[in-house]
């Protein structure tokens, strides 16, 4: 275990001396830098698989691959993103929004108001198509067990397989325009992963990809919702110039379930975007995914937010009901009884209960 914390502080990207490398690097200027703690010549030293012959990671190390991905996304700056399509109906968003994982063990439709639903369920590779597993609305809302009047939100954060095979095949079997037919009432870009032992040019080519992402969403009349994927303050730095540019964003994204459930952290998270909220000077709706331990933060930063997660959703396949309500919910066994009835009494509670300690 020390081994592992010694090895993982080395990677922190949150240091404040510019290695050395960095002053000669031709992306200095789109990455800011790398100040890790433990010194280095570059973000290169560490790099976990440059040596490796099957390494895919974009690297200055292999100049013919990282010409090919600097094409791919078009540069890492964010000029080339046209202005997006925000979601219409935003500041009606609730406090909480329930994560749905899928439509089994299920016999009725729940009567929710709103859902998000994972893009990994929503779009699968079948008989050699890529393509969502419903093709009309009213058959999306059927197969994951919602009312067809539920308002959807498709949520591009994840495991890193199934967003990125979705950046391999969206092109190829036309996602983009077939979600576009599934009205959505709001999409959250993919959340590309920026790990700590990866060189710099993969997390500028992943928040690239997230962009390029929520542009072609956009593009298809997809309400669209930006992830903000930051590790460092040119990082933070490129989100408030991005946002300066874009002024009808207002919905943003941030997930807290991998790298932010540390509560110091996240905690960081949260007051680096509220201070990204100052320093555009205009008032930002918060997409908090997976934040509940954080919920009596979000209102003394924020005028407006929503939290998204599938815990009652989780809770009720497994037979388990909010028998209590107090600072922590107590989930009880419930053998026998429906999971609908009980995933709508559990989103009920916990809804109850996010916007209580909230308020409190």
């Amino acid at each position: 275990m020390r081994r592992l914390a010694l090895k993982m502080d080395l990677h922190r990207l949150d240091g404040h001396t510019l290695s050395a490398g960095c002053y000669t690097c031709p992306l200095l200027s789109d990455c800011g830098g790398y100040t890790r703690r433990g010194g280095g010549w570059s973000c290169m030293d560490r790099c976990s698989t440059c040596d490796q012959k099957d390494c895919d990671l974009v690297c200055l190390q292999k100049p013919t691959a990282f010409a090919r991905d600097l094409l791919e996304v078009g540069g890492f700056g964010f000029r080339n993103i046209p202005p997006l399509l925000q979601p219409e109906g935003w500041k009606a968003f609730p406090r909480y929004i329930p994560v749905i994982q899928h439509g089994y063990k299920r016999e009725e439709r729940a009567p929710l108001a709103w859902a998000a639903l994972p893009l990994r369920e929503v779009l699968r590779m079948r008989r050699g198509v890529y393509g969502p597993v419903a093709q009309a609305p009213a058959a999306l809302r059927a197969y994951f067990g919602v009312a067809p009047s539920t308002s959807l939100i498709l949520l591009g954060t994840g495991k890193d397989k199934p967003i990125e095979a979705y950046w391999r095949w969206r092109r190829r079997h036309g996602a983009p325009q077939a979600l576009a037919q599934l009205e959505l009432a709001g999409s959250i870009a993919p959340n590309y992963s920026f790990f700590l032992e990866d060189p710099r040019p993969q997390h500028l080519f992943n928040r690239k990809r997230s962009l390029i992402c929520a542009a072609e969403w956009s593009r298809e009349g997809m309400p669209t919702i930006p992830y903000l994927q930051a590790l460092t303050d040119a990082d933070w730095l490129y989100w408030q110039d991005f946002l300066r540019s874009h002024p009808n964003i207002h919905v943003v994204a941030k997930e807290f379930q991998t790298g932010l459930t540390t509560p110091a952290r996240g905690e960081l998270a949260l007051t680096r975007l509220a201070q990204l909220q100052d320093a555009v000077g205009r008032r930002l709706h918060l997409m908090a995914i997976g934040a509940a331990r954080y919920r009596h933060r979000l209102p003394k930063l924020f005028d407006s937010w929503t939290l998204l997660d599938s815990e009652p959703f989780m809770k009720a396949v497994k037979r388990r009901v909010a028998a209590s309500v107090s600072r922590r919910i107590r989930w009880q066994p419930a053998l026998g009884e429906p999971v609908d009835d009980l995933l709508i009494h559990n989103v009920g509670r916990y809804s109850d209960w996010v916007s209580r300690r909230a308020s409190s």
